[in-house]
């Protein structure tokens, strides 16, 4: 079987979170598993692009890609010869499956599957949640009217990460089939032992500072480390924990913050001064990777999610495979670290998350067991190749009813 996968970006362009890692661990684990995985996308790398693939595909660990020039507007990802591509090439793939929505990119090559009649599925990735339509809201519904009803609608299938990502999805009334695989979790990369200071796609004066900050926080491990891992963003509610967090290190002294993360539109800005009476207690690492990620997510007392909206959270399950425990919201899709004992899902306010980090902090004996029940879930239901063959049944099902 062969499937291309088509995104806005993709890794390296780890500026963008979550999708670019879990798009490529969804294609490693398809190539394990004898799917012929390949990827389509641009060359988006925040404000900057990566050089074009000059002469066809190329490799990112294993797996082959092509990168095509973005081009005005930048910032919808508008794409040179994706399409153009796509169409000539369309012998060589039997399945297209698309990654977000809201970009060019992504509207081109299903305008170009649709033209061809090759079948596709989309996976929004959390751009039809309630927080991500309410963020530019008038272009997308402008958007939605002109372009991406219609390729919703064109879709053989959608893909969900969660149950709550299925509503978000079921009510906008398409009435497409709707199927629910988890984003997968890399083990080795969340609990290997670090020994030197990794930042992704870094400046040289950026990794002197990123090595700083590793060998600061390679002599504060006896204090307890509250995480947050994830884009700076307004939708990340970074205020709430920042607010929680005041109120935190007054019971508990020798907590620090951690916060690890692209700075998005300048967002630090607006978060910092809400840390200015405990800022010496704060620290702001940038885009990590590598082993100083694996460093922080074994060392963190928790991690702490508080977002208006997640399609899945990758911080979340990372975390618990490293053995913290973890403190979100019921703005997430993670009320199920409750049920199975690995962590408090709490409601959106900072009075709330500080309760239950100040819980975790106070008994760490019980934050250390739900820390191993974590884990031993996550192993479970979350390994890439467990999630890469209910990928490949739901492949095989779009094909079977092709017509």
């Amino acid at each position: 079987m062969r499937v291309l996968h088509v995104a806005a970006y993709f890794a390296p362009a780890f500026v963008y979170g979550g999708p670019p890692r879990s798009i490529l661990g969804l294609c490693q684990a398809l190539r394990r598993a004898g799917i012929e995985a390949s990827v389509f996308t641009t060359t988006a790398n925040g404000r900057e692009d990566f050089p074009a693939s000059s002469n066809g595909q190329q490799a990112y660990d294993g797996v082959p890609v092509r990168y095509f020039p973005r081009r005005w507007p930048k910032r919808f990802f508008a794409v040179e010869g994706l399409a153009e591509t796509l169409i000539a090439e369309a012998g060589n793939f039997d399945l297209l499956h698309l990654h977000g929505l809201w970009n060019l990119t992504v509207w081109a090559a299903a305008r170009a599957a649709r033209k061809i009649g090759m079948p596709y599925l989309i996976s929004p990735r959390g751009m039809l949640d309630g927080g991500a339509m309410n963020h530019e809201a008038a272009r997308k519904f402008i958007a939605w009217h002109l372009a991406e009803r219609q390729n919703l609608l064109g879709a053989r299938l959608l893909h969900a990460t969660s149950e709550s990502e299925a509503k978000a999805i079921a009510a906008h009334h398409l009435h497409k089939p709707i199927t629910i695989i988890p984003n997968g979790i890399e083990f080795e990369s969340a609990t290997s032992r670090p020994t030197s200071c990794q930042l992704v796609g870094a400046s040289s004066s950026d990794k002197s500072s990123a090595r700083q900050d590793f060998d600061k926080l390679a002599a504060c491990r006896t204090e307890k480390l509250i995480l947050f891992l994830g884009r700076i963003h307004p939708i990340k509610r970074l205020d709430l924990l920042a607010a929680a967090f005041v109120q935190i290190k007054a019971k508990f002294p020798e907590t620090r913050l951690v916060i690890a993360g692209p700075d998005e539109s300048g967002h630090r800005r607006t978060v910092e001064p809400l840390l200015a009476s405990v800022a010496d207690s704060v620290d702001w690492l940038g885009e990590i990777g590598g082993t100083v990620k694996a460093e922080l997510l074994q060392n963190a007392a928790v991690l702490a999610q508080c977002s208006d909206s997640e399609n899945f959270g990758l911080s979340v399950p990372e975390a618990l495979a490293a053995g913290t425990p973890v403190v979100t919201t019921r703005t997430t899709p993670w009320a199920e670290v409750e049920t199975i004992g690995c962590g408090f899902c709490v409601e959106q306010n900072a009075q709330a998350i500080a309760n239950a980090v100040c819980r975790l902090l106070d008994q760490p004996q019980q934050a250390a067991a739900m820390g191993e029940r974590g884990a031993r879930w996550v192993r479970e239901k979350f390994g890439w190749d467990t999630v890469a063959s209910q990928m490949v049944n739901c492949y095989d099902t779009i094909l079977n009813r092709r017509q």
